[in-house]
């Protein structure tokens, strides 16, 4: 189909040979020659282009050709040349192979056909080749001089992006360097066709008359096109077609998808056109139309730009109508979302990279989208959305960094009292120092406590605004910003006593700026508080003390050797305690300056810190004297095995077990910390994972008339699990079966090559599957030993019964409501060219499915298929 490639193969061919006949006698040459290879320097060739003023066209070519052909003939008298079987001519990086080509150099014309067998079919295409091009032939016939020809049963692989498709031609005229017409024209993108696996596609797309335009945007522009499974006709056709080839982007018109939901009515959907913008962007702009009056807008767009960056942009916006104008059930409301995602490769500029990954949308977006799209990814479960744009710069050859940051957080929770507050960081400025050790020695290892000083820096500047949705870009939002800037400092050494205990010392100093402070008072005639907002600049000062020491134990049992019958062989022992004691001054006092009192209606002192309520908080109330302590365990064994080649295996009977509480030695009552008890192990080889935790509250608790709720009080004795939850899950896969092996002789073909045939024919195949589950129990006991129980199990699985059908799914099981949350399912056919896809959500408020059935190939997809879907959700209900 490449005409213009071929011209100018042909072209060469005809004015080398041409040299070479000159260089004859004029006698017929009937020899056999095999690799001829003949070097010409600037040859001039002349040939009569127009008879009635005899203009003589000059062409200099320099090269060497090479041709080979089992037989060889040259009639100089008639100016033929002849090559017979397995011709071949090879100039630069063409190439052409044909079983007899013939070449009149009297008229300029050129013949080539392929092998025939006794019947006169072809057997063996004709074949012509340059760079990664390849076209086919049966015959073709080609005049250098007029640059026009004609082949027949034309056949040529093209690519449109990312999808490979052939085109077959019956007949292929050349009228130009850049124009082909073709008659009995079809295009495929079957893959077992192209691969030549089968001789038939199971569709194609077929024209009667069709024009391939060459040059920087190949194309193919067709007259009325049909489209055909299995040779049968179909009612799908249009008009016309544009179809763009090869791997460059072209603009076109997206075609849309029709159906009806019983909420919007009927539907079109993703109508609009697709434009690349430049060498590095493309964009898609769609729209989708219901009939009850709903309305959406999309804009899409991708960028990459190899080695330096990537990224896509994506705005939606929608108008979402329910219901008929005038009833109750009539609801309007209108959604959108904005995303952005830019990624640097960070060979571009390790040391300063920018990314971004914008997530911005309207409460609801996700739960009353005109689409299905935040139940069928499960979004709609999603409390909170965020997004961030930064910066980062790194100081070669320094200890020192910086970013940049905006960012913003959202709530999306419909069912809570906040329902679209959002959190702005407008910007975020962070400066980090890593650990520095200034008084180390420059060569040598750190010596004591002195040159083990190592010190860190921190400066974070921070400008937050905290609004609601309706309040969005309007100068309300910016009502109750807060700002500041905050400096932290932190020192850390230590040391190894008694050789086996690691004794290390901490500090920590913080100073936090800040341009607003607070200031309150009671108001008698009101009966509440009045607080006054100070501006100006002020700032305040904490620090800590800290020191810590930990070490690690081992204990081993052995009860066996690798060569006795014992199962157990050892077990080992390892517990890790560490104790830590931390020191923090009461900045709450006068001499600090950071806090003051105010005398209420019932003649209580309240304190409170002129910085309540800021950006970073206010310095820490009461003295803390803590000590924490902690033990980590490992514990394993070693048992008789017979698989392992040591005959030894080692199980995990804890990965950890962590025991910690803490200690106040300045608290007025209630000095001891509840106790935090975590741990994790592994069963069946490392097939179910478990993982657990619990609270104990050391202290006893008070239930009367007083304290109805419950009041703890500082006595010991009850030791009380006020929480404990335990998680299971275990994966599962046919691996867990053995690995099965496909050991038949018979294989199938074609659309079967991934079936076997047993002996009595049979078909087996593997039957890939996967089904993982989640288990988690959470027991929580409040003050008045009321006890709450939540139990859920959740189910992910997938299997493929056939290597052409698929089947997933996910769902959740609230045990104690007996409720099922989440669930999903998906089921998809390989079609060959075709798939199938059906997914639904069947239960709960937000009831969908979707079918579709379509072409496989990208550019096909959304041109070439069916889609009819249903989203059951009621406005009402969120």
């Amino acid at each position: 189909m490449a005409f213009n490639d071929f011209n100018i193969s042909i072209r060469i061919f005809f004015l080398l040979f041409f040299n070479i006949v000159l260089a004859q006698v004029e006698t017929i040459d009937t020899s056999v020659s095999k690799n001829d290879t003949v070097t010409i320097i600037q040859p001039i060739v002349k040939t009569d282009v127009d008879a009635a003023n005899d203009t003589v066209k000059k062409e200099r070519l320099q090269g060497i050709l090479d041709y080979d052909s089992y037989d060889q003939y040259h009639d100089y008298k008639n100016q033929h040349t002849y090559l017979v079987t397995d011709a071949i001519v090879k100039y630069l990086d063409m190439e052409i192979q044909a079983d007899y080509i013939d070449i009149n150099w009297n008229t300029g014309d050129i013949y080539a056909v392929g092998k025939e067998d006794s019947l006169g079919n072809i057997v063996e295409p004709s074949k012509f080749r340059q760079g990664n091009k390849e076209i086919e032939y049966n015959s073709f016939s080609f005049n250098i001089n007029t640059k026009r020809g004609k082949a027949f049963n034309v056949r040529t692989e093209e690519s449109m992006g990312s999808d490979q498709g052939v085109i077959i031609a019956g007949v292929v005229k050349q009228y130009n360097d850049s124009v082909s017409g073709m008659r009995k024209v079809a295009y495929t993108t079957d893959t077992y066709f192209i691969q030549r696996k089968d001789s038939i596609a199971d569709y194609h797309m077929e024209a009667e008359i069709a024009k391939y335009m060459q040059g920087k945007d190949k194309k193919v522009v067709t007259g009325p096109i049909v489209m055909k499974i299995y040779e049968v006709t179909t009612p799908l056709a249009l008009p016309f077609a544009f179809l763009p080839m090869g791997d460059n982007r072209s603009a076109g018109i997206l075609l849309p998808s029709f159906g009806e939901r019983e909420e919007v009515g009927f539907y079109l959907q993703g109508a609009g056109f697709y434009l690349p913008i430049g060498d590095y962007m493309d964009i898609s702009l769609t729209g989708d139309v219901y009939t009850r009056g709903s309305l959406g807008l999309h804009a899409m767009s991708q960028y990459l730009k190899r080695y330096s960056f990537s990224g896509n942009f994506s705005f939606d916006w929608e108008k979402r109508v329910t219901g008929i104008k005038g009833l109750d059930d009539y609801n309007k409301s209108t959604n959108y979302r904005l995303a952005w995602s830019h990624r640097q490769d960070p060979k571009a500029n390790p040391n300063l990279i920018f990314s971004a990954n914008v997530n911005f949308m309207s409460s609801k977006f996700y739960r009353e989208g005109i689409s299905n799209y935040g139940i069928s990814s499960g979004n709609y479960l999603q409390n909170n959305v965020n997004s961030s744009i930064s910066i980062n710069k790194n100081f070669p050859n320094s200890p020192f960094s910086a970013s940049l940051t905006v960012s913003h957080s959202q709530n999306t929770n419909n069912n809570s009292d906040q329902q679209g507050n959002a959190t702005f960081q407008l910007p975020q400025l962070t400066v980090n120092m890593s650990n520095i050790y200034p008084f180390a020695p420059k060569t040598g290892s750190k010596k004591g406590l002195w040159q083990s000083i190592g010190m860190n820096y921190n400066f974070n500047l921070q400008n937050t605004l905290y609004t609601t949705e309706d309040d969005l870009f309007s100068s309300r939002m910016f009502d109750n910003a807060k700002n500041g800037a905050r400096h932290n400092f932190s020192f850390n050494t230590g040391t190894t006593i008694f050789k086996y205990f690691p004794l290390s010392f901490n500090a920590g100093y913080e100073e936090v700026w800040t341009l607003n402070t607070i200031r309150k008072q009671y108001d008698d005639l009101t009966n509440s508080v009045f607080e006054e907002r100070v501006n100006g600049f002020d700032s305040y000062r904490t620090f800590n003390l800290g020191t810590g020491i930990s070490t690690t134990l081992y204990g081993q049992a052995n009860f066996g050797t690798a060569d006795d019958d014992k199962m157990i062989k050892a077990i080992r022992h390892m517990i890790s305690p560490r104790v830590s004691f931390n020191y923090r001054p009461d900045f709450s006092t006068d001499e600090w300056g950071y806090y003051d009192a105010f005398i209420n209606g019932e003649g209580e002192e309240i304190r409170y810190s002129y910085f309540d309520g800021g950006i970073y908080g206010a310095p820490s109330q009461g003295l803390s004297q803590s000590l924490s302590i902690g033990i980590n365990n490992n514990l394993e064994m070693k048992i008789r095995s017979k698989t392992d080649s040591t005959g030894i295996e080692k199980i995990k009977i804890f990965e950890s077990f962590n025991i910690s509480t803490g200690y106040n030695f300045a608290a007025d009552s209630l000095k001891l910390s509840p106790i935090s008890i975590n741990g994790r192990t592994s069963l069946f080889k490392n097939k179910m994972g478990i993982s657990f935790r619990a609270t104990v509250d050391p202290y006893k608790n008070l239930v009367n008339d007083e304290f109805p709720n419950g009041k703890r009080i500082d006595e010991l004795g009850k030791f009380r699990f006020t929480t404990m939850g335990v998680r299971l899950n275990y994966n599962l896969t046919e691996a867990l079966f053995g690995e099965r092996e496909m050991d038949y002789e018979k294989r199938g073909r074609i659309r079967y090559e991934d079936y076997y045939f047993d002996d009595d024919n049979y078909a087996q195949f593997l039957t890939p599957w996967s089904l993982a589950v989640d288990l988690t129990h959470t027991r929580t006991m409040s003050l008045t030993d009321e006890v709450r129980n939540t139990t859920s199990v959740g189910l992910r699985g997938s299997i493929s019964p056939t290597p052409h059908w698929a089947f997933s799914g996910r769902t959740s099981l609230d045990v104690q409501k007996m409720d099922f949350a989440g669930t999903y399912f998906t089921f998809s056919r390989d079609l060959r060219s075709f798939v199938i896809d059906f997914s639904m959500n069947p239960f709960g408020q937000y009831k969908t499915w979707n079918f579709f059935i379509g072409i496989k190939a990208n550019f096909l997809r959304d041109a070439v298929k069916y889609e009819e879907r249903e989203f059951n959700s009621r406005t009402n209900t969120f």
